[in-house]
């Protein structure tokens, strides 16, 4: 995927306190560029500091503060599931902070350490083109077990789990539904579907909006993004249950120090009354009840969430996506 670096608004006319003397936060962030973009604006106009972002698969993002440890080129990371940022702690790659706010977020969504601090939250989603499968004869998906299915084949695209957040978050799903070992082997069975592994999680479900493909797994808020542009893009939550993700962002360890201050102030805003409504206008559920988006079109309320246990995908990360590499699909085949 193309690495973009975009630079978000200019300083605002009164620059909140210390504001003035940092220098422009530079934030590691998986969401698309617009939802990138509007959150770290949003946190400019509220506060002063001047913000830019890179934009990179959250996968991708842990490698990259890894490689620069002992030099580190950002203080921000936004965005991305927490268990991602589980296994970034566990190597001293993350500040801990103790968020202001916090305590209006349910316990179970927060980490004990403080290396993280949770800012939305949202369910995977089946996203399909009814067009497509109507060619191909397909039924609309009803199960994480629909995509291993032939009637299928050559039409599913999906990011590849050690390069995207999504991908990811329905692998680990998919082994707390049905046992590690029964989940690998359905996963090998869709693998025989699949026409195209993507680094970036969106990816997919642009392609069965476009009609490239018929069947896709995404996060409610890409699914959103596609129907508010107009697409005809269709949806399916899995009888058996869904997984989810808690969005979190979090200070970059070893941060210059202008760096690391601005990045605090982040994690501070964002679950404000602002914050949260600025990450509720990317379409992500909020952290902190209160915000609803008048515009979404997906209704989460009755949406049968599993009891992902994300500290436990954060803990068997690297296994985890070690044995997909070897027994499902490499890294390498992601286009």
């Amino acid at each position: 995927m193309t690495t973009h670096t975009t630079l978000v608004s200019a300083i605002a006319l009164f620059c909140a306190a210390g504001a003035a003397e940092a220098g422009p936060l530079t934030a590691y962030c998986p969401m698309s560029e617009d939802d990138c973009a509007s959150v770290l604006a949003a946190f400019t106009a509220d506060t002063g500091f001047e913000a830019n972002f890179v934009r990179i698969g959250a996968g991708e993002i842990v490698a990259r503060i890894r490689a620069e440890k002992d030099n580190p080129q950002a203080g921000l990371w936004l965005a991305g599931a927490a268990d991602n940022f589980i296994q970034a702690a566990e190597e001293g790659l993350l500040a801990p902070h103790k968020a202001k706010g916090i305590e209006g977020v349910e316990a179970r969504y927060t980490d004990k350490g403080d290396f993280w601090t949770p800012i939305s939250l949202s369910p995977l989603v089946f996203a399909y083109s009814q067009e497509v499968l109507d060619e191909a004869g397909a039924p609309a998906p009803t199960s994480w077990k629909s995509f291993a299915d032939p009637v299928y084949a050559q039409n599913v695209a999906l990011a590849h789990a050690a390069a995207s957040g999504t991908a990811y978050v329905a692998l680990a799903t998919m082994v707390q539904l049905y046992g590690e070992d029964e989940a690998f082997q359905i996963m090998k069975d869709i693998d025989k579907n699949v026409v195209q592994y993507t680094r970036s999680g969106t990816a997919p479900s642009r392609m069965a909006a476009n009609g490239e493909v018929g069947l896709s797994i995404a996060f409610t808020q890409d699914v959103e993004a596609a129907l508010k542009q107009g697409y005809p893009l269709s949806y399916a939550f899995p009888e058996e249950g869904t997984g989810f993700e808690v969005n979190a962002a979090a200070a970059i360890a070893g941060a210059p120090e202008d760096q690391a201050t601005a990045a605090i102030a982040f994690l501070d805003w964002v679950l404000t009354e602002k914050g949260q409504a600025a990450m509720g206008a990317t379409f992500r559920g909020p952290m902190i009840a209160g915000y609803k988006n008048p515009e979404a079109q997906i209704d989460l309320t009755n949406v049968k969430l599993i009891d992902y246990d994300f500290a436990w995908a954060g803990e068997n990360r690297a296994r985890l996506l070690e044995r997909y590499e070897n027994e499902v699909r490499h890294k390498a085949d992601a286009q």
